[in-house]
C-alpha cells in the first residue's frame, strides 16, 4: 500500500516510508482485534448503550489508516503533523471507549487489555514514524505546528 520507488534525492524519504509502512501494518493487526472486540460488545444489566460505544469505536478505528497514508503522501511537515495528530487523537479516543466498555461490563477486560498492549506497540512505532518527519520552511498559517 505504501510502496514507493526512490529516485534522485527521494532516497532521503525512505526511512519515513518504511516507518509509515510498519505503522500501517501494525494498525491492520489492531483493526482486526478491535473489530472482533466490537462484535462481542453487548448491553449489561447496568449499562444499555453498547451500540453507541461500538459506533464511536468504529469511527475512531476507520480514521487511522487513511491518516497514516495521508501523512506518508503529504509534502509538507505541517500536513504530516496534522495527520499524525489526528492518528494520535483517534487512538486515544478509541482506547477510552474500549476501556469504558470493559469497565461497565459491555466488553471483556482481557480483550481490552490485549488491544491496549498492541496499541502500546503501535505508540512506539508512531513515535519512531513522527521522528522521521523533516521540518520544512512551509509556514503553518494556523501557528500550530511551528
Amino acid at each position: 500500500m505504501l510502496k514507493k520507488r526512490f529516485e534522485g534525492d527521494e532516497w532521503k524519504l525512505r526511512p519515513q516510508f518504511e516507518a509509515a509502512e510498519q505503522l500501517y501494518n501494525k494498525w491492520r493487526e489492531i483493526f482486526v482485534l478491535v473489530e472482533s472486540y466490537c462484535e462481542t460488545l453487548q448491553d449489561s444489566e447496568e449499562y444499555d448503550h453498547a451500540e453507541k460505544n461500538k459506533e464511536l469505536i468504529w469511527q475512531n478505528l476507520f480514521i487511522v489508516a487513511p491518516k497514516i497514508i495521508g501523512a506518508a503522501g503529504a509534502d509538507t511537515y505541517t500536513l504530516k503533523m496534522e495527520n499524525a495528530s489526528i492518528v494520535r487523537n483517534n487512538c486515544r479516543e478509541m482506547m477510552e471507549q474500549i476501556r469504558f466498555t470493559a469497565i461497565v461490563g459491555a466488553g471483556e477486560e482481557k480483550y481490552a487489555e490485549a488491544i491496549e498492549q498492541e496499541v502500546e506497540i503501535f505508540r512506539e512505532l508512531f513515535r519512531n514514524w513522527v521522528s522521521t518527519f523533516i521540518k520544512d520552511d512551509h509556514e503553518d498559517e494556523w501557528g500550530l505546528f511551528i
